[in-house]
């Protein structure tokens, strides 16, 4: 597949996800969390193209990381919040909306 149609795929399935659609994700392990200033959709293209060298430079700066244990700890109380997300199968990449 061409890049420019994956990155047209992955844009069309950009969308909001709430915690009891990430349940089961973040019980596998699936689950990254991608920074604010990152494009969400670049950073699925990235690991859907397999571009390491970008992928290994996120997480090294934290902009591409696990769920922290306090976040894992206070999102299924977050009754109502959403996520911007894309899946990259295996993962789902999020994003928060109100991030700074």
């Amino acid at each position: 597949m061409a890049s420019d149609d994956l990155r047209d795929r992955l844009e069309a399935h950009r969308g909001a996800v709430l915690y009891s659609d990430l349940a089961a994700h973040l019980e596998r392990g699936a689950v990254f969390v991608v920074a604010p200033q990152l494009d969400l959709v670049a950073c699925g293209l990235a690991i859907a193209t397999d571009d390491r060298a970008a992928v290994e430079r996120w997480i090294a700066s934290g902009d591409l990381r696990r769920p922290t244990t306090d976040e894992l700890e206070k999102w299924p109380s977050d009754e109502g919040r959403t996520w911007i997300s894309v899946v990259v199968q295996p993962y789902v990449l999020l994003q928060d909306p109100k991030a700074d």
